[in-house]
């Protein structure tokens, strides 16, 4: 039976995320991890090309070599892609003994946490996710959106990201200020679209 998973945005500012592996899928985590603003280490035998350059420009900190489990100590996320069932089964079951949020790759059964499929669009974040059961779902719906919405919603956040403080100070009526912020949307948008 499927898990109810319940839907968070999780703020990684400077928190200690660790990936193990280092292919393609593990890069695909860090760049996402770095985006967020996350300390990501990253430990594997090998490396990627684009992982040893984020680790040459200190954006990443790699550990050549495979993972022990007293490296988990003290992370806040762990994402573990690595090619080897046994590790990821096996650093699963020492976070969930921890406490310490876990995403194996491979296997969804093994997670604290899913990630969903993301269509971003500056401050726009839409987030996909059929639990777990087909990803392929969530990417095919997460290319549909990416149509529908375009670079026009990141502009229109950065707009709104000016306007709203100086609409909360000056309109004090909730049901004013939230007719206020339809009609912006709206006009915006309409504007953004000629």
């Amino acid at each position: 039976m499927p898990v109810n998973y319940y839907p968070i945005n999780l703020n990684l500012k400077d928190k200690e995320c660790l990936v193990i592996g280092a292919g393609r899928v593990a890069e695909r985590k860090v760049r996402r991890l770095l985006e967020c603003g996350a300390q990501v280490s990253v430990i594997a035998p090998l490396v990627t090309p684009r992982l040893k350059t984020l680790a040459g420009k200190k954006k990443i900190t790699f550990k050549k070599r495979r993972v022990n489990l007293r490296d988990l100590n003290g992370a806040y996320l762990v994402i573990s892609a690595a090619s080897d069932r046994k590790i990821n089964s096996t650093v699963s079951s020492y976070c969930r003994r921890k406490g310490i949020l876990i995403n194996v790759v491979d296997s969804p059964k093994e997670c604290s946490f899913i990630l969903p499929s993301v269509l971003k669009r500056g401050n726009l974040v839409i987030a996909i996710s059929t639990d777990g059961i087909s990803p392929a779902l969530s990417k095919k719906i997460r290319q549909d959106l990416g149509r529908r919405f375009g670079a026009e919603y990141a502009k229109l956040l950065r707009i709104m990201a000016k306007l709203r403080p100086e609409a909360l100070k000056k309109i004090k009526n909730p049901g004013l200020r939230k007719a206020f912020f339809k009609k912006a949307i709206r006009t915006i948008l309409e504007n953004d679209e000629s």
